[in-house]
């Protein structure tokens, strides 16, 4: 648990959190936040591939980029790992072995943490080739299927597609977090046009004021100031 507790305190670092805010969990020595970016894979996992493109790297840069056009919008923004890192190695806690304990270190710190929302970030693959663009993943309650909603048509604008978010049953992550959380599929590896977009920098700037546009129409609607 030492671990948990030493990225607990990285967490508020990032965060830039301070003693006098009023805090949303029911922890006062927890910093408070409007988002969880959840950077998927890492360390060990290195997610779909193609080639020399490993998701776990795309997730990261993606990652990074949204999290400072949030901050720049005023949102509290906390981020689960910086650097190429398998969460798994913290959880020394959770039976199974190393994709659950990944899977179940994510959960922990999100129901620890109690954001206001979690995204989790990943890239897509499929076996058809000419699939393509955004998918965003919901849990089975209305404060997610909005999130997902406003999330997959930022993400559309960007990719010029006219995909509908969907249901994720059998995910562990979104069964398992308690604040409304959604799988962010950020286009698809095995697409060529795809790949070769998420590997562009100033198209990762684009995902990511995506990303930040929709949540602060999220917030506007849900938390209004």
């Amino acid at each position: 648990m030492k671990r948990f507790a030493l990225l607990t305190v990285l967490l508020m670092m990032i965060v830039g959190a301070s003693t006098s805010q009023a805090m949303a969990n029911s922890d006062p020595l927890l910093p408070s936040a409007d988002v969880l970016l959840d950077v998927g894979h890492g360390g060990i996992d290195s997610g779909t591939m193609f080639g020399k493109y490993e998701e776990k790297a795309m997730n990261l840069a993606i990652a990074k980029k949204t999290y400072k056009a949030l901050r720049k919008r005023g949102f509290r923004v906390m981020i689960n790992r910086t650097e190429d890192y398998a969460l798994s190695d913290d959880n020394t806690w959770s039976y199974g072995g190393r994709h659950r304990k990944d899977l179940a270190q994510r959960v922990g710190l999100a129901n620890t943490l109690q954001p206001r929302m979690m995204l989790s970030l990943h890239i897509n693959w499929s076996r058809k080739p000419y699939v393509r663009g955004p998918l965003v993943i919901y849990q089975n309650q209305s404060e997610s299927i909005l999130l997902a909603s406003l999330l997959q048509d930022a993400l559309n604008q960007v990719y010029e597609t006219e995909e509908l978010p969907v249901l994720g049953k059998k995910y562990y992550v979104l069964r398992n977090t308690k604040c409304p959380s959604v799988i962010v599929e950020l286009g698809f590896l095995s697409n060529s046009k795809d790949r070769k977009l998420l590997n562009d920098s100033h198209f990762q700037t684009k995902l990511a004021k995506a990303i930040t546009h929709a949540v602060e129409q999220y917030m506007s609607m849900t938390h209004p100031k």
